[in-house]
């Protein structure tokens, strides 16, 4: 039997970032992860040379944690464009900040989408958040994201072809009931920082994560099978007797592993797809909030040319849930593209798809303090599920959750 002052269960970015406080702290612990490589949701594959990521995957640079605990510099990051390209059933207009791009400002006189009044509005709201703390943020009204879009008096035109569809990939919520806290939120952090593509995928953040670690404390290709209070059995019969445990699992695990309620989960899927001819060479996010089965994609090997082979270009498409009505789906996805492309679209190839049937909690209400309602005397979770769905709240809820254990070992 094996014996550590913490045993932490999964090794994704909340257990990582849990592991980096306790060592940082001089605490015992053993991380262990039921696959052979760390990273839970921050996946890339390799295929026929094409860098994927499982889903949607984006870092912000402003996110309080990323600055805490990342090291962007030796991510090598890439970087999206300011702003989007967004469909408006002709043709994709570009909506950015003129502030960081004083060459938009005079298109904004005739803008296709975006009325004087929105333009007013989204700069209100600008300063209105550079004033604001996250604190301040998260202690106001809890109403819904579309409620939020209506009560800024945002224009319909502003609202179906940039808004909505903006924050619908965000929080992969059709209906955007998703809390309007968390919206202002991530508006804040897209206001003041920069969406990136680190240059090995986003898998590049756990490993930066897992390089500080000690390896010894680390076990993959592990699943457990029983836990009973403190005494973890695992499928290769190893037992492991901890002091604490730091559950850091998806929800789903946590709640086969305690027992714990149902909990509604947002999917997506995410299709790949290779070109020699790409219809369009730019770094910006493609928006579309028409009834169509695309929500939005981007060349990306234009923002990151080391994503596939010399000579081909790499495509990222993502659907929502309810988008996702046909037996037909993926010919549907590829009509979409003709609207946009046309003919040549019969050129692409597909390379991979993903579905993430959990991708984010579904997010009504939102906190900025951890939800510790199913901890007990010595166990404790930690995951983005006990906070919010995004890397921040991954890596807030894995440092706040071992701060809570070191406390209690050191008080003890």
């Amino acid at each position: 039997m094996k014996q550590t002052q913490v045993a932490i269960i999964g090794a994704g970015l909340a257990g990582l970032s849990a592991a980096k406080e306790f060592e940082k702290h001089n605490i015992d612990y053993l991380l262990i992860e039921k696959e052979d490589i760390v990273g839970g949701k921050q996946k890339t594959s390799l295929i026929n040379g094409y860098q994927c990521d499982h889903g949607f995957q984006i870092l912000l640079t402003a996110y309080p944690e990323v600055i805490k605990q990342l090291n962007i510099k030796a991510l090598n990051p890439y970087y999206f464009k300011n702003g989007a390209k967004v469909w408006n059933q002709t043709s994709f207009k570009t909506i950015t900040d003129p502030f960081q791009n004083p060459f938009y400002l005079p298109f904004l006189l005739y803008h296709p989408i975006l009325s004087w009044n929105d333009c007013w509005n989204l700069f209100k709201l600008k300063l209105s958040l550079k004033n604001q703390s996250s604190a301040d943020i998260f202690a106001s009204k809890n109403i819904t994201t579309a409620t939020l879009f209506e009560t800024l008096e945002f224009s319909k035109n502003c609202q179906d072809y940039f808004l909505k569809p903006f924050f619908r990939g965000v929080f992969l919520d059709d209906e955007l009931t998703t809390s309007a806290r968390l919206c202002l939120f991530y508006w804040k952090c897209f206001l003041e920082g920069t969406a990136l593509i680190p240059h090995d995928g986003i898998t590049a953040i756990p490993h930066q994560l897992a390089n500080q670690l000690n390896s010894k404390n680390i076990i993959k290709n592990t699943a457990i099978t029983n836990i009973n209070k403190t005494l973890i059995s695992t499928h290769t019969d190893t037992r492991i007797k901890a002091d604490f445990i730091c559950c850091a699992t998806d929800y789903k695990t946590a709640a086969t592993l305690y027992n714990l309620p149902d909990k509604t989960y947002q999917s997506v899927t995410n299709y790949y797809y290779e070109t020699d001819t790409p219809p369009l060479n730019n770094s910006y996010l493609h928006l579309d909030g028409s009834a169509g089965p695309i929500n939005n994609f981007h060349n990306v090997t234009a923002i990151n040319k080391h994503s596939s082979p010399k000579g081909k270009y790499l495509f990222s498409v993502t659907s929502i849930p309810s988008k996702q009505t046909s037996e037909h789906y993926e010919k549907n996805i590829l009509n979409q593209l003709k609207l946009y492309f046309g003919n040549q679209i019969d050129t692409w190839n597909l390379v991979t798809q993903f579905h993430i049937p959990q991708a984010l909690p579904h997010q009504s209400i939102s906190h900025s303090v951890l939800n510790t309602h199913f901890n007990t005397q010595n166990t404790y979770f930690c995951g983005d599920w006990t906070i919010q769905g995004s890397i921040q709240g991954a890596l807030y809820s894995g440092r706040k959750t071992a701060r809570q254990i070191i406390d209690r070992i050191q008080t003890s």
